[in-house]
């Protein structure tokens, strides 16, 4: 397996690493091919047999594992095809797409990014085609998510920290009333707000994976180049860890899972849960009077 102990130890001090993986040209051929008829039809991904021969290879499983520090990890979310597609000019100052798009995901405290297993979700972007600067590489602020997730640790309560991790959009303040995915907001941690700091930009070749801890700051970004960036993007957690997410994203796992375990082969079902014991509602609404500190 591609996937050191320098690289995790990287993932740990900067939040993002990207690694190779064993995928040759014809396997990536046929994962682009796959992702393209599943862009143009619109049909579910589980319905592909080239694609979901891609998300059941165990290499995805075995990374998981090592982040994770557990025996066993399965699916959390994702799959669909992800695309950056090319946006015309005039394009945003780089300074404002940071300011308009940085966010985290998923909201943990310290205490479940250091656990073993570790209470965290494994988000593995896999690349099927090349990611330079200028093709929508996202951006990331690297180091951010250990000082945000050491501020939850400080300011959550008991009965708040049981409760993660769990998906829950944040971002720098202020934040409008219409973000209804980021409501809230992270707070300033340092002498130099998170907006005006200096994201890293993504770069990867065909074939690689970014392994991203979204608990720290990063953007979607402009593609200025003339095609889509293309991802196959799929994220994991540890077994007997329990995760938070939003109710319609809650439903939307529950409906979908049983028709992926149902395409997967039966040595590979495993990487689907069979219950969903371990997923729990976690909404915006009653909002955690703690995250709101800072800004009193």
């Amino acid at each position: 397996m591609s996937f050191t102990d320098a690289q995790l130890a990287q993932y740990e001090e900067r939040g993002a690493v990207t690694i190779d993986t064993p995928f040759t040209t014809e396997q990536l051929d046929k994962a682009e091919a796959a992702w393209d008829r599943l862009k143009q039809s619109g049909q579910p991904p589980y319905e592909d047999p080239d694609y979901i021969d891609v998300v059941q290879h165990p290499y995805f499983e075995e990374v998981a594992k090592k982040l994770l520090r557990a025996e066993a990890v399965h699916l959390w979310w994702g799959l669909a095809p992800h695309e950056r597609g090319p946006v015309e000019p005039p394009y945003a100052s780089l300074r404002d797409q940071w300011a308009k798009g940085c966010h985290v995901d998923i909201q943990a405290t310290m205490e479940d990014f250091s656990a073993t297993p570790r209470r965290m979700r494994a988000e593995l972007w896999f690349w099927l085609n090349d990611v330079p600067v200028n093709r929508g590489a996202m951006r990331i602020l690297e180091g951010s998510h250990r000082p945000i997730m050491e501020h939850w640790s400080r300011v959550l309560t008991p009965e708040h920290k049981a409760m993660l991790p769990r998906v829950h959009g944040l971002r720098p303040a202020p934040v409008a009333e219409t973000a209804l995915a980021c409501p809230e907001h992270v707070p300033e941690l340092s002498s130099t707000p998170w907006v005006e700091q200096e994201p890293t930009a993504a770069v990867a070749r065909r074939g690689q994976v970014l392994i991203l801890c979204s608990s720290g700051l990063h953007s979607a970004w402009a593609n200025q180049d003339s095609v889509p960036r293309k991802a196959m993007g799929t994220s994991w957690v540890a077994s007997d860890v329990r995760c938070g997410l939003p109710k319609n994203q809650r439903d939307a796992v529950m409906d979908f899972f049983p028709r992926l375990r149902s395409k997967l082969s039966p040595e590979r079902a495993h990487i689907v849960p069979d219950d969903f014991d371990w997923l729990f509602e976690s909404n915006y609404e009653p909002k955690w009077p703690e995250t709101f500190t800072s800004a009193q």
